[in-house]
């Protein structure tokens, strides 16, 4: 046996996965849910790729009683990522008892292969391991199908829960650069198109034999692995520090918001106070500004407030306060006597993101910022 290029990808992804869950695991980490949650993912993960370099260097054939242990384990991640994704946007998320449901695709698959492969003898192990055509499933390609199907599924579902909580945070914050998980949506999306893209392949080699080098998807698994491993390494350990997620408060007013909001009614009185105070007193200008800070301004609910908004305006209250930010930094960028920069104006307008400052301008005017400011000169 000699190691190869794929190997080392392999070795060093899981040598990466597995130290970033014991850094994860240490005292002073191990409190925070998310952290559990991501460790139990990445060891995960890291008995997956174990289970690609064992088939591609040809110790499972060795060592028959390991084959498949990488497989079996390897399951567990779909489940603990979509918990991840749960407890990245809710600060008060808890483990139950019910979240065993997760783990429901573990103990089936494992449940099959004891019966068909563990209980065989080690002759017929051996056999086994010899007929499959893709690393970690056996020769059945409606197992292999159904696993990748349900895997798929959960990330699916993650991908839904992370948009649906992009769409939440719009109601109730008007700044939510820093709150947005589409780090982790893009990990996920990438993540399904490496499922599926296996799943492909795998369904292929069962119809079409020699339909491609094995060695060839465990080369792809050693890529993805690592670009998986590192994305994770650059964006997972800072969210926590950027944002810990919707409190429990903050979780029921999104969820009475967004079913208030398709009401009918309002309250005209207070679409006109609040059109007053938006003028006179510019309460956007505070860049961290919240539904609930505006709404005590105003001696309403943040129920009533964002009821206004969609209703009387049509917008969320992100797009709402967005919108009154741009017309702020028009009228500043306007004023021919000013010497601010581009900078100190999208700061001044209540706007702390260049990127969110940029696409809500050009969305308003048509223009970038610059582009506004010398067609007014």
């Amino acid at each position: 046996m000699y190691v190869t290029l794929i190997d080392i990808l392999l070795i060093t992804s899981i040598v990466q996965s597995l130290a970033l869950a014991a850094f994860l695991l240490l005292p002073g980490n191990v409190r925070i849910i998310s952290n559990q949650l991501l460790a139990a993912t990445l060891v995960s993960f890291a008995a997956g790729l174990a289970e690609f370099l064992l088939y591609g260097t040809g110790l499972a054939l060795e060592y028959p009683a390991l084959a498949y242990v990488g497989t079996l384990v390897g399951l567990l991640q779909a489940g603990t990522l979509y918990l991840y994704a749960r407890s990245l946007m809710f600060r008060d998320f808890r483990l139950r008892g019910s979240h065993a449901v997760h783990t429901l695709l573990f103990w089936i698959v494992t449940a099959i292969f004891v019966v068909e492969y563990y209980l065989q003898p080690t002759e017929t192990k051996l056999q086994i391991l010899l007929r499959r055509d893709h690393p970690g499933v056996l020769t059945s390609p409606l197992l292999a199908v159904v696993i990748h199907g349900v895997v798929l599924g959960y990330l699916y579902a993650a991908i839904r829960a992370i948009d649906r909580y992009g769409e939440g945070i719009r109601w109730i914050f008007s700044n939510v650069d820093n709150k947005q998980l589409s780090w982790l949506r893009a990990l996920l999306l990438g993540y399904s198109l490496v499922w599926l893209v296996n799943m492909l392949y795998c369904f292929a080699a069962h119809i079409f034999k020699h339909f491609a080098e094995a060695r060839g998807i465990v080369g792809f698994a050693a890529v993805t692995g690592f670009l998986f491993i590192n994305y994770l390494l650059v964006h997972a350990l800072r969210q926590p520090v950027v944002f810990a997620g919707l409190s429990a408060e903050e979780a029921a007013l999104v969820e009475e918001v967004e079913t208030r909001s398709r009401e009918s009614t309002y309250d005209p009185a207070l679409k006109e106070r609040l059109e007053g105070h938006m003028r006179e007193r510019k309460p956007y200008l505070e860049s961290n500004l919240t539904v609930a800070q505006l709404a005590r301004q105003l001696n309403a609910s943040p129920r009533e407030l964002s009821q206004v908004i969609n209703q009387g305006f049509n917008q969320n209250f992100f797009e709402y306060i967005s919108g009154h930010r741009v017309e702020e930094a028009k009228t500043r960028l306007s004023d021919p006597a000013s010497t601010s920069s581009i900078l100190d104006v999208m700061y001044d307008a209540g706007f702390n993101s260049k990127s969110v400052f940029n696409t809500a301008f050009k969305k308003a005017t048509g223009m970038t910022p610059s582009q506004y400011r010398d067609a007014q000169r």
